[in-house]
């Protein structure tokens, strides 16, 4: 039997200047929910530092493996369908 390993590509817009609007969905909802980065990067198995590249847009992308997908929504309290196309700033 073969295993196949997939890996999902999560977009993040980069932002030019912060304003509440271009902020971040995952920032946002982080805040939302009253989660520290710590909290996301933990239920997600990633570092705080990745965490804070998603929300500042300097990673583009991000790659995340099924289960972690999986664990950003549940983290977030996002069903698949409402998990945003990307994460980062907005333009």
């Amino acid at each position: 039997m073969k295993i196949i390993q997939a890996t999902y590509i999560i977009f993040f817009d980069r932002m030019t200047e912060s304003s509440p609007s271009q902020e971040s969905a995952l920032k946002r909802r982080r805040e939302e929910l009253r989660l520290t980065q710590r909290d996301v990067a933990v239920g997600v198995d990633v570092s705080v530092q990745t965490v804070s590249n998603w929300e500042t847009g300097r990673y583009k992308e991000a790659k995340l493996t099924l289960p972690q997908v999986k664990a950003l929504c549940r983290v977030l309290q996002w069903s698949i369908e409402e998990l945003p196309d990307e994460l980062g700033p907005v333009e």
